[in-house]
C-alpha cells in the first residue's frame, strides 16, 4: 500500500455536504483523472439504474445517507455513510438512494483502462464493488486535494493528480482491509452506535451505556474512538445535527422548533452546536437547500 502523505499534503475538508465538481478532458492519448466532486442529492432523482460507462472508472464515496448498489452480477449491496462504491468501465450497475433526503457523496472518475490495469496488477481489487473504509477525514481530504488540483492546476500537473488519485484508491482499500480485520469489540460498538442514534431528544448517560456493555467509561470511550473515529458524545451530537438538517431542510422547522424537538434547552445552544458541526449557522444552511 502507498504510504500516507505528510499532513501538509492533505487538504482538510471544508463543508463536505455541498455541490462542487470539475471535469478535465485529457489531452489526446493521455491517461488521467476525468473528474472529481462533492454532491448533495436531496431527492431520489439522483438515483440511476442500469447505467454503463464505456471508458471510465467511477468511485463514489458515500458521506451521508443510505441506499442500495446493484452490481454487474445483479448482487445487491446496502450502502451508507463510509461506503466506497467502485464502478469499472463497461459494467452495468445501479445506485438507488433511500427516500430520506440525506444522500451526500464525493466522487472520482478516471480513465477505465488505467484502473483495469491497476486491478490486473493487484493494486486495487475490482472484484469487490463495495468497500467499507468508513467515514475517514484523511480520505475525504485526498478527494479535496484532487478536486483543488484538477480545478486550478495547469495541464502539466495532471500526471501528479493521477498519482494522487491512485493514492486515494489505495488508501480506501487499506482502510477497508483494516476494518475487515477481526475486532474484539465490533458487535459492542455497533450496538452502542445504534443506541446513540436513537431517541435524540432524550438525555443519554454515556457512563450507563458503557456499564451496560461491560466496560468502564474510559475504556468504552477509548475503544469507541478507535473504532468509530470520534468519541461517543461527539457521535451522538453528529446524529442530532444530522436530524436537525432534515428538520430544517425538509420539514421546514424554525430554529426554535428544531431545537426543542431535539431536546436542546434553547435555540441559542442549538444554533451554536449546529455551527460547530456544520460550519455554518442554521439560517445560512436553510438558504443553501
Amino acid at each position: 500500500m502507498n504510504a500516507s502523505p505528510p499532513a501538509s499534503e492533505v487538504l482538510l475538508p471544508r463543508d463536505i455536504f455541498r455541490r462542487e465538481m470539475v471535469y478535465r478532458t485529457p489531452s489526446t492519448g493521455r491517461t488521467g483523472v476525468r473528474g472529481c466532486g462533492f454532491l448533495v442529492k436531496p431527492t431520489t432523482a439522483g438515483s440511476y439504474r442500469d447505467r454503463v460507462i464505456e471508458d471510465e472508472y467511477v468511485a463514489v464515496y458515500v458521506l451521508r445517507g443510505s441506499g442500495t448498489f446493484v452490481d454487474w452480477e445483479m448482487n445487491r449491496w446496502s450502502v451508507d455513510a463510509g461506503s466506497f462504491i467502485q464502478m469499472p468501465a463497461k459494467r452495468r450497475h445501479s445506485v438507488i438512494q433511500d427516500d430520506n433526503g440525506q444522500w451526500a457523496e464525493c466522487w472520482l472518475t478516471l480513465d477505465g483502462r488505467f484502473c483495469d490495469e491497476l486491478g490486473r496488477l493487484g493494486a486495487i481489487d475490482l472484484s469487490r464493488p463495495v468497500l467499507r473504509p468508513g467515514v475517514d477525514l484523511e480520505l475525504i481530504g485526498r478527494f479535496e486535494r484532487i478536486l483543488h488540483d484538477l480545478t486550478h492546476g495547469p495541464e502539466t500537473s495532471l500526471p501528479q493528480v493521477l498519482s494522487r488519485a491512485h493514492d486515494a484508491l489505495s488508501y480506501a482499500h487499506e482502510l477497508d482491509a483494516r476494518r475487515r480485520a477481526p475486532h474484539p469489540h465490533a458487535a459492542m460498538i455497533d450496538s452502542a452506535c445504534t443506541a446513540l442514534g436513537r431517541d435524540l431528544a432524550k438525555r443519554l448517560d454515556i457512563e450507563t451505556l458503557a456499564t451496560a456493555h461491560g466496560l468502564s467509561y474510559e475504556r468504552f470511550r477509548k475503544v469507541f474512538r478507535e473504532r468509530v473515529g470520534v468519541s461517543p458524545g461527539e457521535y451522538r451530537i453528529q446524529r442530532r445535527i444530522d436530524r436537525a438538517r432534515v428538520l430544517i431542510a425538509y420539514e421546514r422547522m424554525t430554529n426554535a422548533q428544531a431545537a426543542y424537538s431535539l431536546g436542546y434547552p434553547d435555540p441559542f445552544s442549538f444554533s451554536k452546536q449546529f455551527k460547530q458541526v456544520v460550519g455554518m449557522s442554521p439560517n445560512t444552511f436553510r438558504r443553501t437547500v
